[in-house]
């Protein structure tokens, strides 16, 4: 491999699987090189995001022990049906909130405030330096990925003892940069009422939150959507889509699908039934400066979806995650024929999973 020209061991290396690139690196020196490169990482990832039909899915729980947990992280794909043990790792007893894989890692984060980042891939983990906690308490985290520096962040939010639910005026917000060994406070306008243990989205470059009108926070229906940029970190104000602005943010909640954000209405007082979701897609030109909601509806024709999530989307079908009477867990609605089919797995200890779609990644958990 030596005589080979660079380019050519660079591309021979850059379409391999994250796990044999990951035994090559302490078994060839010159591979090793490649692979720590930032460059190379980054091409890497890409490609495995742009290649494949079938979607890969992270299915995350905890195990919880007298003195321990243990997180469990599996993989799956849609033209598979057995799940497979990714990693497994002993954690400090605690109640973890698992957020969604993002460029390969997975950040969780526990009730007693502990924040820990993983690479499943090549079986890394650590432990973020913990926040003087001293009269306040952790609330929630968003993990996110800066293109420009291609370091990931971890955006916590915390709130003094004495807070009352759901909001907060004494708001602490805090950043942590992979790379950094230090946390570091970010200002927000006041304007913003974060609403009360919600964790952020993360999506495009941003993390987005539904958050409360300050001039009347008690009002379930004066809500906005609040963006914050990962890179400028900056905050700013987007507008919901109109058919929901007079809605209780109660029933509405966002998630990333396809690196899109999505808004999802839970709203079902007009489908008493709940065999009805619409869902609206956030579409944004920066260089337009254009932004626009673009509306789909779930509909099932027999069975409620109320309790299902969508947590995946491949261009043509969402995957619902929660169960549908006679069906499943995890199930693929095709948004062209309006049809359901069954994403069955096995070698899934718990069913109180969480899901997510995921790519296998050689970023490193601390670089």
């Amino acid at each position: 491999m030596a005589s080979m020209p660079t380019p050519v061991i660079f591309d021979i290396l850059v379409r391999l699987p994250v796990k044999s690139l990951a035994r090559f690196k302490t078994l060839n020196k010159l591979c090793g090189s490649f692979i720590r490169d930032p460059r190379f990482i980054g091409t890497h990832f890409k490609y495995g995001a742009d290649e494949g039909n079938d979607v890969c899915l992270i299915l995350s729980y905890m195990q919880h022990g007298n003195l321990n947990s243990i997180v469990h992280i599996l993989t799956v794909r849609d033209n598979d049906e057995l799940a497979l043990v990714e990693y497994s790792a002993p954690v400090s007893f605690d109640s973890y909130q698992i957020l969604p894989s993002c460029y390969g890692l997975v950040c969780f984060y526990g009730l007693h405030g502990g924040v820990l980042v993983c690479n499943p891939s090549t079986k890394n983990i650590v432990r973020l330096p913990d926040i003087d906690a001293e009269g306040i308490r952790s609330l929630s985290c968003g993990f996110g990925f800066d293109r420009m520096s291609g370091k990931h962040k971890v955006i916590k939010f915390l709130e003094p003892l004495e807070a009352e639910y759901p909001f907060t005026d004494n708001l602490r917000i805090e950043i942590f940069t992979t790379g950094n060994n230090s946390w570091r406070t970010v200002r927000y306008h006041p304007c913003f009422r974060f609403l009360h243990h919600q964790p952020p989205v993360f999506a495009g470059g941003f993390f987005f939150w539904i958050t409360a009108d300050a001039t009347d926070p008690g009002g379930p229906s004066s809500f906005s959507i609040v963006s914050f940029d990962i890179g400028n970190e900056i905050f700013e104000a987007i507008s919901p889509p109109e058919s929901v602005s007079e809605k209780n943010w109660f029933n509405l909640y966002l998630v990333e699908l396809g690196g899109e954000l999505w808004l999802v209405d839970l709203d079902y007082e007009l489908d008493q039934d709940r065999k009805r979701m619409d869902i609206w897609i956030f579409k944004a030109s920066i260089a337009d400066k254009k932004e626009q909601w673009v509306q789909e509806t779930i509909v099932h024709q027999s069975e409620p979806i109320d309790t299902t999530r969508p947590v995946a989307f491949d261009g043509e079908e969402i995957l619902l995650h929660g169960f549908i009477n006679g069906l499943g867990n995890l199930n693929w609605y095709n948004l062209r024929t309006g049809s359901f089919r069954q994403l069955k797995i096995k070698g899934v200890l718990s069913q109180y999973c969480h899901a997510s779609h995921h790519v296998g990644s050689l970023y490193p958990v601390l670089h």
